[in-house]
């Protein structure tokens, strides 16, 4: 596989950064994964952390080196992520109306295609470049309040982007409600491709100057411009911003034949989580993030 990637993760106008990012390789896949701590509910910060030591634990366990089924992978780990953030909050006392959370996009590139999974209103666009400029093959479409009145025709494009609940979220890791994860089927990946993951305050602020913009320059300076970019349009209380994007690099046909497989099927039912994989997934954690306090109310 031949590809690019940068990534950048900035605090905005916050105390603390609250998202989370990470990506991990191996000779036949790639996995890019955001979290983004949600604000208003205890230790978003570490519900961020559960949600991408989850995703790449479970991507070192398994991706060896391709994963078997990407679609399941990504159900299945997101759905693990949320288990682990609950049992967290219950471990540390914290009501479940006050749980940490996050939200989550993850995306793994296999086979030439691309598959995502996401819960919440983090992003992920898929970009192709052409001639006559950028077109938008992809984007998540958001777990929001705002886009479900989107949908419902009761508010346009332009309200919702400055609408008061426009950081209102259904769907989440962590909480009292099962999430909804959203598994995209397999996407056949072109030569240049861009793919970019990032949270509701890097994609808020910009609106389509992400799409059109991020592949004028090399990865490795358009992420920041744009990040910049961002931190001026949101001003003083901008939230904590994060972007990755990959270039994705079409191998010579003459030596690599890709394997162009129809679509896939609707992700499987999800299995249960043992409490025994919870309770390793939480030490993990907890190895990680030592400070954390025992409890909170």
């Amino acid at each position: 596989m031949s590809y690019t990637i940068a990534q950048e993760t900035r605090i905005g106008g916050r105390e603390i950064n609250q998202d989370r990012v990470a990506w991990l390789a191996t000779a036949d896949a790639v996995l890019m994964v955001i979290a983004d701590g949600m604000g208003g509910h205890l230790q978003g910060e570490v519900a961020a952390q559960i949600a991408i030591d989850t995703v790449t634990g479970n991507f070192r366990n398994e991706a060896k080196p391709r994963l078997a089924d990407p679609a399941r992978f990504l159900a299945m780990t997101l759905q693990q992520a949320h288990q682990t953030i609950v049992h967290y909050a219950a471990e540390c006392r914290i009501p479940l109306y006050a749980a940490p959370r996050t939200t989550c996009i993850a995306c793994v590139v296999q086979d030439g295609m691309a598959v995502w999974a996401h819960s919440g209103d983090s992003r992920l666009y898929l970009i192709h470049r052409q001639t006559e400029g950028p077109v938008r093959v992809a984007q998540t479409r958001d777990h929001s309040v705002v886009q479900r009145m989107v949908d419902e025709g009761s508010l346009s494009d332009a309200e919702a982007a400055v609408h008061p609940l426009r950081n209102r979220v259904f769907s989440c890791l962590g909480g009292d409600e099962s999430p909804q994860i959203e598994v995209s089927r397999p996407v056949p990946l072109q030569d240049g491709d861009l793919i970019a993951l990032c949270t509701d305050g890097a994609w808020s602020p910009l609106g389509d100057t992400l799409v059109s913009e991020l592949g004028r320059a090399p990865l490795n300076r358009s992420v920041p411009h744009l990040l910049d970019a961002a931190e001026r349009a949101a001003g003083p209380e901008a939230d904590n911003l994060t972007l990755i994007a990959m270039r994705w690099h079409a191998p010579d046909p003459d030596s690599h034949t890709l394997d162009m497989r129809p679509d896939a099927q609707p992700a499987p039912a999800v299995a249960a989580i043992s409490d025994a994989e919870i309770e390793h997934a939480i030490a993990e954690i907890r190895r990680r993030i030592p400070h954390t306090p025992n409890g909170a109310s």
